[in-house]
């Protein structure tokens, strides 16, 4: 006999300590017996694909947290403990699939019995139109709770709404399908039993229905990893010229997904780089299997992978779409699907063909290479057609002014901010920068603690990526990479001739009876239009003029929220006579400090966050390098960042830009023919002295790093080297004269 009211009482506990320890002692032995035993009797062989798992990891850990005095504190009020579950489980492609759980809930005090499952296989069935089925498998007593610990019930006839409606918010809760009791009383085991085999058979069906979207999966997935491993494609011809190409080996792209870049080369030029995106859903557009492939920062190929899984042989056919805003969209068509046609990819009306799916070898008929160079050339015609892309050729492909909006069915919604910290962080970390949680935690701080002022000074040395930190930044926000063009970003470079606020808010001229407008000015008219979006600008070496010379009314009008005098023009319609800051607008500058800079005044630097990027993580900027130069520049990565660690004792040290350029030149003197080849210290040689020693300068006060470098470069390179020549000849001035500099 099972006291429930008794395990109430337990998962009541108010001490964490005490609650997992009775949990784990009283409740896990007997419910993981009775669950066992019942798996036992329905026959399933357990092993690698299927097995059981309970609680008792998170609770032993926990129990034991709780023990030690350092984490004691952290765990007072923790809920784990408040509930208990153990359940089958399916692993298929290294994912875990619950099948049935026995669950004892604490928060909503139900004993619950049920299938868990996420939100993907409900919003699958909802865009495959088999929901009606499904949602008919649930016999009518039972039902779809939702929520980890109070547990919520969605009718069925409110599911496919609260679906979509997780899909437009992004948000992603589990749910669960079976029956509650309440969690009281006493309940004989074997009734208990009884009850798990009732509602296992009347699950059965949904059972058989989550199996066959986990297997179609698997099969879609497949498909995808075969695409995503061709890589032997080297070369193309597109409007009747030939182009190398290149394709990267595939990387981890966030938590849902891999993608490949490749390059388009005309001889030694590059082109343009895209990427292929291989998703096993994309978290805003679809629930499927999909291959996106972007180039020039536009989405120009969006398609389900599952449109080719079945009986025997299907043809891979893709529905494009061209949205504008003022263009003729069916010329646009029309020209793209001409050019396909012209390319051997067979297209009609607005559907082109990329190949041919063999569901039983599981492969493609024209082979995996050429159905990839397939979706890369269409993709890159489409750029062209859309003049996203200018690719040379004598062939006439008609006039089409330039096109606002390229994008597949369903990606034309307008973007939506957000300004969550987890997500921002993520997309951040999958991008190929490196930055560190505390400068990403703290940007996104000083950039939305205060509601209606929004000023972050980034400086530090140069190459540690201030401004692609800021754009990084503005596209997470968005929900864009950082290669996507991002309509609400502006860069703008200073000039050293600004001296007054014209230099942003522009000026009227009395010759030409009109107001000249600037690009500053141009966001912020466009943000006062949409006040619900944030626009992000981005002063780049701001302090090459004065700040406070050219950015005092800004400052002023952001402080007083008063407006800003512009014109008094009564003629003048497309420009207000005066304007005021909206709190949508966020301003970032970066900052460089050397001679050709000024300082920054106190009335700038009192209504600003100033960060300070000159640290650098070297360990994740290797991680994140590419394989194959990983392989054959390991050595000589080793020797550059103890090169960096001597100049880093006297903040001289050199950032990520010149640390990536130095290696990507010892990567490319590595593919030269053998008889062009530079020796490879020779090579490290010639990087340190046209990259590392050029920024030298100084007093007696470098004498000891000279000094050091010197050494190391003895120790690690020729007595010939050019920059052992460099050092000493520095050190020789340096004793003479009191100062010296890299520059004769």
């Amino acid at each position: 006999m099972l006291n429930l009211e008794y395990f109430q009482s337990l998962f009541g506990q108010e001490s964490t300590e005490i609650r997992c320890r009775k949990v784990l002692d009283e409740i896990s032995p007997a419910i993981n017996r009775l669950f066992e035993g019942f798996i036992e009797q329905t026959g399933i062989s357990l092993g690698n694909e299927y097995y059981i798992r309970n609680y008792d990891m998170t609770l032993s850990t926990t129990y034991h947290d709780s023990r030690n005095p350092t984490n004691a504190e952290k765990k007072k009020n923790s809920d784990i403990g408040k509930k208990y579950f153990v359940g089958l489980y399916r692993k298929v492609d290294e994912k875990e699939h619950n099948i049935f759980t026995l669950e004892l809930n604490g928060f909503s005090e139900l004993l619950l019995i049920h299938t868990d499952i996420n939100l993907l296989p409900f919003w699958a069935w909802v865009k495959n139109e088999s929901i009606n089925m499904v949602l008919e498998s649930i016999p009518s007593p039972y039902e779809i709770f939702t929520g980890w610990k109070e547990k919520d019930i969605i009718p069925k006839d409110e599911l496919v709404s609260f679906v979509k409606g997780c899909v437009k918010s992004r948000k992603r809760p589990w749910f669960q399908v079976g029956r509650s009791l309440p969690l009281e009383a006493q309940i004989d085991e074997d009734t208990l039993v009884k009850h798990l085999f009732e509602v296992w058979e009347n699950l059965s069906l949904f059972r058989t229905y989550l199996n066959d979207e986990i297997n179609t999966s698997k099969r879609a997935n497949e498909a995808l990893g075969i695409l995503a491993s061709a890589r032997s494609i080297k070369e193309t011809e597109l409007m009747g010229r030939e182009y190398n190409l290149e394709i990267t080996s595939l990387e981890d792209y966030k938590s849902n997904g891999k993608r490949q870049a490749f390059h388009l080369y005309d001889s030694d030029q590059l082109l343009t780089k895209g990427f292929l995106y291989y998703f096993e859903h994309h978290e805003k557009f679809s629930p499927f299997q999909t291959i996106m492939i972007q180039i020039e920062g536009h989405n120009h190929i969006f398609t389900n992978v599952r449109e080719i899984l079945g009986q025997g042989t299907k043809q891979w056919w893709i529905t494009k779409s061209f949205t504008t805003h003022n263009l003729d969209n069916h010329q646009v068509m029309s020209e793209a699907m001409g050019l396909l046609n012209r390319h051997g990819i067979e297209a009609k009306g607005n559907e082109y063909r990329v190949g041919s799916f063999d569901n039983e070898s599981r492969l493609f008929i024209e082979g995996n290479d050429q159905v990839k160079k397939n979706f890369i050339d269409a993709a890159l015609l489409f750029a062209h057609a859309s003049r996203k892309l200018e690719l040379p050729s004598e062939e006439v492909s008609g006039s089409i002014e330039d096109i606002d909006k390229d994008t597949e069915p369903g990606i034309s919604e307008d973007l939506e901010p957000n300004f969550r910290i987890e997500e921002i962080f993520q997309s951040i970390l999958d991008s190929q920068f490196t930055f560190s949680k505390g400068i990403i935690r703290d940007l996104h701080l000083n950039l939305t603690a205060l509601d209606d002022k929004h000023f972050v000074l980034l400086s530090g040395i140069s190459g540690t990526g201030k401004t692609q930190l800021c754009r990084l930044y503005a596209n997470a926000v968005y929900g864009l990479e950082y290669e996507s063009e991002n309509p609400y970003f502006t860069i703008i470079p200073v000039r050293p001739d600004w001296t007054d606020a014209s230099a942003l808010f522009g000026y009227y001229s009395s010759f030409e009876k009109r107001y000249v407008k600037t690009e500053f000015l141009e966001v912020i008219l466009n943000a006062l239009k949409e006040r619900e979006k944030p626009h992000f600008i981005l002063l780049d070496e701001m302090n090459l003029a004065r700040v406070e010379y050219y950015l005092s009314d800004y400052l002023s009008a952001v402080e007083s929220r008063k407006e800003i005098p512009l014109h008094q023009d009564n003629l003048i319609t497309d420009i207000p006579k005066k304007i005021l800051i909206p709190p949508n607008v966020y301003l970032l500058g970066t900052i460089n400090v050397d001679e050709t800079t000024h300082t920054i005044s106190d009335k700038v630097l009192d209504r600003a966050f100033v960060m300070t990027l000159s640290d650098v993580d070297f360990e994740t900027f290797w991680d994140k390098a590419d394989q194959e130069l990983k392989v054959l520049l390991e050595r000589e990565f080793f020797l550059l960042k103890k090169l960096h660690n001597i100049l880093l004792e006297f903040d001289l040290h050199f950032g990520y830009r010149t640390m990536n350029e130095m290696l990507q030149k010892l990567y490319a003197n590595l593919q030269f023919p053998d008889d062009f080849q530079m020796d490879s210290l020779e090579a490290l040689d010639r990087v340190i002295s046209e990259k590392v020693l050029t920024k030298i300068r100084g007093d007696e006060r470098v004498s000891d790093m000279l000094g050091k470098i010197e050494e190391w470069l003895k120790e690690n390179l020729s007595s010939s080297s050019i920059s052992l020549q460099h050092v000493e000849r520095m050190q020789k001035e340096l004793d003479y004269y009191g100062a010296t500099q890299f520059w004769r």
